[in-house]
């Protein structure tokens, strides 16, 4: 009897609610699939994990720099925070793979920016007019513009600028939350030296 129980009730892969789930899934198209995933992503800055991670490695890594120079430079500092934040994203968007290879190529660009200067100071010549870019419409100006700001993005379709961009600014406001949580902490331990916990940086922070 029980054997016969057994076979008349629906087995997981044949029951209403797993049919449902796959079709839903199959159902999906690719675009709507890519459009979840990238919407997983921005929810994932906004979580106290992924802040409290970055708390400890921007810590970490601020305390490296620290020890390896006397006096860290704003622009090190800001430098370090991007480089952080864009392991943080472990290289599934084209703004953090950016981030990370211009810092291996920026020696060669600076080279290649000293030459330029010297080159054009000894061509004094009378800046040509881009009659081109005039002709360009306004939303394919913006466009450019918005592909120059976000790093790795000049030479995307429009889709995925906004994808970048939109992911880039959840980004850089998580980076925002922890480094005023790690500027308030320091602010008022100043005297007791005290060394700033990432979990309670992570905890101060409001998602």
């Amino acid at each position: 009897m029980a054997s016969l129980l057994s076979d008349l009730e629906p087995g997981p892969d044949t029951s209403p609610e797993f049919k449902r789930k796959k079709r839903r899934i199959t159902n999906e198209t690719p675009a709507s699939f890519h459009r979840n995933q990238v919407n997983q992503r921005i929810k994932r800055w906004r979580t106290e994990r992924e802040q409290q991670v970055y708390s400890s490695k921007l810590i970490e890594a601020l305390r490296r720099s620290r020890r390896t120079s006397s006096s860290a430079a704003p622009n090190e500092v800001r430098e370090t925070a991007d480089r952080v934040l864009a392991v943080s994203a472990k290289g599934t968007t084209r703004w953090s793979t950016a981030i990370l290879t211009s810092r291996l190529s920026s020696g060669a660009k600076m080279r290649e920016h000293r030459k330029a200067k010297v080159i054009a100071n000894t061509r004094l010549k009378k800046p040509k007019i881009n009659r081109e870019k005039r002709k360009l419409p306004v939303f394919e100006r913006k466009l450019k513009v918005l592909g120059r700001l976000v790093p790795g993005c000049r030479k995307l379709s429009f889709s995925n600028i906004l994808e970048e961009t939109s992911d880039y600014i959840a980004a850089l406001q998580m980076q925002v939350r922890v480094m005023t949580a790690i500027t308030e902490f320091l602010a008022d331990g100043v005297g007791g030296g005290s060394q700033p916990p990432a979990d309670r940086l992570g905890s101060n922070v409001n998602p």
